[in-house]
């Protein structure tokens, strides 16, 4: 493969690829395109000879053939070698776009509002802004910053091809520490890409290399009101192949779009690859590009969880900072001791941490977004049926486990709190750590079913919300979600257009599978190691088997299969290659019913863990899996393991 082909040269306007060829590249064919429809004027730069010689004191420099001397340019505009006259030095000139700028009153008004906010960040890390101004007469609009001797991250890697694991963990830590200055001052970048990272030429030879993020003069203020006529909220602003998902509709953004915006500049420096193409998609990352990089897996995983669809499934920027800090920081030799002193104690807490939650600290509140699912109670005369009566109550716990912006006890950990008339709900928040309870019942009658519910806070024992629902008994489902999403309201929790989906998603429409299901999954997580589990076990592979045979589609019964066939081989029960077999057959069913899905990648992960003892691969998955799965106890627990 050529080295133009290993890295792609990327349009700086449009953030499409650029096609090459022996002689040179072609130029971007979509910008091309748009300029022979008659849209050049909205999409192209600011044309170097519609550009004034000077603006306010400073003077474009000229090269020696007498041409402007150009620096760069991009979707923003056109970026000049300047000299100020009125200091003597020479700068960076940035020609912002007429058509960004406008000449409306209004349009100066942001303009100054949003420079005075970037002209106030000072960082070792940024390129300094000096000035920012409106040519009166022209109304042209420009700033002037730190003129950076050296090249861009961009041009570094179009030049050598992609850098190594340390350099790069170098860079990622000094851009890290200029977006949480920027975080500070509600400043968010929006344009973050290997083009607007200098590496800076060292003045002295030293071999520290000195980073310097350009272009903060077109970040939006986040403190402005969130006004949909307004600069800081509305409209995309920024280069689609690094882009944030948020960047392309009406949500505001905030640090976490440019965390994903370096997760994706970070990994096409590594690469030479966008991890997305010309821009981001709701699929997992293809990781093989960075493991063809020999890209260490602990980096992936967090590369990974920076290309998080959902901004709080990202870490943040303290976190970040000190994550990039410790594996700097992490050689060879300490992590061979760290390993040694410290596996066997992960091991058996991540299980005992699993079972037993920690208390909470004394003397501390709960979190107000906090709720347990306490198992609900069965009030059908058949007593087969408390089995449905706790997949009601799982399913509505699934749902609300999806939702980052809501604390979740697992399923285990309520197991415990049987449903009675004795139950000190003040002891049970203490217990939990919670702020909220929901109670309920269920009673099944022929093809009717009635769901009583009650939301209940723990702080004051008192009701918040209640409701019964008389359904027939395939309208199960659309009360489970109706239930999660009532809870979301009440508690004023922010829900994403893919968690309130998710949650509106039926996981089958046949009840009786669903009843199967429900059967097998209580056993699986009631199973304890012992004569009869291997049993147990078998009879919940029975059970899923019928499921999924009356739902081929039913995806979390795939899911428990694959589960159950990999503890099946994991524990020595039936250690063999058929049975290895069965499991990979339902992973693959599962991840070929809904590859994207969390649920997917965390069976994936526990079948690489479990049946191929591949912990590189596990723990990406897991990464992938946390992304829509924040408050999954199991997820938890396997990263322990």
């Amino acid at each position: 493969m050529s080295s133009l082909e290993q890295n792609p040269i990327i349009c700086e306007i449009c953030g499409a690829r650029i096609e090459t060829t022996a002689s040179g590249d072609l130029g971007c064919m979509a910008c091309l395109l748009r300029v022979g429809l008659g849209e050049a004027a909205n999409h192209a730069a600011v044309a170097p000879d519609a550009v004034l010689d000077s603006l306010g004191p400073y003077v474009i420099v000229r090269r020696e053939d007498g041409t402007l001397w150009e620096l760069g340019r991009g979707a923003m505009g056109v970026t000049y070698r300047a000299q100020d006259n009125s200091l003597q030095r020479q700068v960076a000139l940035k020609i912002i776009k007429t058509d960004l700028a406008g000449r409306s009153a209004e349009a100066r008004e942001r303009f100054i509002r949003e420079a005075r906010a970037a002209a106030a960040l000072r960082h070792p890390n940024v390129a300094t802004v000096y000035q920012f101004g409106i040519d009166e007469e022209s109304g042209q609009c420009f700033y002037a910053m730190e003129l950076v001797e050296g090249e861009t991250l961009d041009e570094r890697v179009r030049r050598t091809g992609p850098l190594d694991v340390r350099a790069v963990i170098e860079i990622a830590r000094q851009i890290t520490a200029a977006l949480a200055e920027a975080a500070k001052r509600g400043l968010v970048h929006r344009d973050l890409k290997p083009a607007n990272v200098m590496l800076a030429t060292a003045a002295d030879d030293s071999p520290e290399m000195a980073v310097k993020v350009i272009d903060f003069g077109v970040a939006k203020a986040l403190t402005a009101a969130p006004d949909r006529r307004e600069l800081t909220h509305g409209g995309f602003i920024g280069t689609p192949a690094f882009a944030s998902p948020e960047q392309f509709t009406d949500a505001p953004v905030d640090v976490r779009s440019d965390i994903y915006s370096l997760g994706a500049t970070l990994w096409y420096v590594l690469s030479g690859h966008l991890p997305f193409g010309d821009r981001a998609g709701a699929r997992p990352p293809p990781i093989e590009q960075l493991k063809a990089a020999h890209v260490p897996a602990r980096l992936i995983s967090l590369l990974v969880s920076m290309l998080a669809i959902e901004p709080a499934a990202r870490p943040g920027v303290q976190d970040l900072a000190a994550k990039l800090e410790a594996m700097q920081k992490r050689s060879p030799q300490r992590r061979l001791l760290a390993a040694a002193g410290i596996l066997v104690f992960a091991s058996a807490a991540a299980y005992f941490w699993h079972w037993f939650p920690a208390a909470p600290s004394p003397g501390a509140p709960a979190p107000e977004k906090s709720i347990a699912v306490l198992p609900f109670e069965n009030l059908s005369d058949d007593k087969e049926n408390s089995y449905f009566a706790a997949g009601v109550q799982d399913e509505i716990l699934t749902d609300l486990a999806r939702i980052a912006d809501l604390k979740v006890i697992s399923r285990t950990s309520v197991l415990g709190y049987a449903p009675n008339t004795n139950r000190d709900l003040r002891e049970i928040g203490r217990a939990l750590d919670v702020a909220y309870v929901l109670e309920g019942s269920v009673q099944p009658r022929g093809g009717q079913v009635r769901v009583s519910i009650q939301l209940l806070d723990t702080r004051t024992n008192t009701q918040v919300w209640a409701e019964s629902y008389d359904r027939d008994l395939a309208d199960v489902f659309a009360v489970q979600s109706d239930v999660a999403l009532q809870i979301t309201s009440e508690l004023q929790v922010t829900l994403s257009p893919r968690e309130k989906s998710a949650i509106r998603e039926n996981p089958t429409q046949d009840v009786v599978a669903f009843d199967l299901y429900a059967r097998a999954r209580t056993l699986r997580l009631t199973a304890t190691f012992g004569a009869q589990f291997k049993d147990r076990f078998l009879q919940t592979v029975e059970l899923l088997n019928e499921a999924v045979a009356r739902d081929p589609s039913f995806f979390q019964a795939w899911c428990e299969l694959a589960a159950v066939q990999d503890l099946l081989y994991s524990a020595g029960y039936d250690h063999t290659p058929a049975r290895l077999a069965l499991a990979e057959n339902a992973v693959q069913t599962a991840l070929r019913l809904h590859p994207e899905a969390g649920l997917a990648q965390l069976t994936l992960a526990r079948h690489l863990y479990q049946g191929h003892r591949d912990y590189d691969r596990a723990r990406i998955a897991l990464q992938i899996a946390r992304q829509t799965l924040p408050n999954n106890a199991e997820a938890l627990a396997l990263i322990g393991y």
